[in-house]
């Protein structure tokens, strides 16, 4: 069921990020294109045969289904968010690629450079990253879906961590799939990874796209990382530091930062590699269990 909520909120993201830019009148349409100090939201059909380059971090071509977007009249599929430095592109349709033809589908991708801080495991070396993923995932109250599989993958010389989810809601007849990329690079000078997903919904019993060869590769092989300047590099440093400042604060307190294990264990290992000096856990250590009469 999160799956599915997660799934149907896709889509209603998208409409209501249109529609926020509404103004008081009721009876003002909506514009499918802006621009403010947080979002840089176009047309995905205008956008798509172009080559992405108003990212900081790096340049790309989107993979060739989206080129067939055609415009729509009430979300326009093409969002760039200026803090993190991430871009979000989702369409619907009909599409054919090759031998293959998709109806009444659901693709999205999302590439994110986390350059405001906010992301877990930023700073962690690569097992390390891994362990607090697995640990989270293992956590009571989590609630997402079981990868399918997680592998150490090189994608043109970048080390990447390779993520493989599927969910399948036979009461509402639709499956979701979606591939998650996590990946360390040493060109443009930042050290956080940068993070590339792919998904697609649609009936069950459809074919649906090889998502790696689709979107993942042809992303990768057009993938062109940028040197970034002094000032957006120390910004990005200043900006992680100023999030594990507020967990540190938080942890001070006795406060609660999220889902965790009693022992805090998620906690200690982000402020850990923060530069705090606190111990570092170990992430696959049993569970203290709770005494009983």
């Amino acid at each position: 069921m999160f799956r599915k909520a997660r799934s149907i909120l896709w889509g209603i993201e998208i409409v209501l990020i249109a529609a926020l830019v509404v103004g008081v009148s009721g009876c003002m349409a909506p514009p499918l294109v802006y621009e403010n100090e947080r979002s840089d939201v176009r047309l995905l059909c205008q956008e798509a045969t172009q080559r992405v380059t108003l990212m900081q971090r790096y340049s790309f071509d989107l993979p060739e289904p989206y080129r067939q977007a055609k415009c729509g009249t009430v979300t326009p599929g093409f969002y760039y968010e200026k803090g993190p430095d991430a871009l979000s592109v989702g369409t619907s349709g009909s599409f054919s690629y090759g031998n293959t033809q998709v109806t009444a589908s659901g693709l999205y991708m999302r590439v994110n450079s986390f350059l405001d801080g906010q992301g877990v495991g930023l700073l962690y070396p690569k097992q390390a990253f891994l362990d607090d993923l697995l640990a989270r995932q293992a956590l009571p109250s989590y609630h997402g879906v079981q990868p399918s599989s997680i592998d150490w993958v090189s994608m043109q010389g970048h080390q990447c961590l390779r993520i493989y989810e599927r969910w399948e809601g036979t009461a509402v007849g639709i499956f979701e799939d979606e591939v998650k990329y996590w990946c360390w690079e040493q060109e443009s000078g930042l050290q956080q990874p940068f993070y590339v997903h792919a998904g697609q919904r649609l009936p069950l019993g459809s074919k649906g796209y090889d998502l790696d060869q689709v979107f993942i590769v042809p992303f990768f092989q057009s993938l062109k990382i940028n040197p970034l300047p002094a000032p957006v590099l120390a910004k990005a440093r200043a900006d992680i530091q100023k999030a594990c400042a507020h967990i540190k604060s938080r942890y001070d307190q006795n406060l609660r930062w999220g889902d965790d294990y009693p022992d805090k264990r998620l906690t200690l290992t982000r402020l850990h590699y923060c530069g705090y000096d606190v111990p570092l856990p170990d992430l696959s250590a049993p569970v203290p269990q709770a005494k009983t009469d």
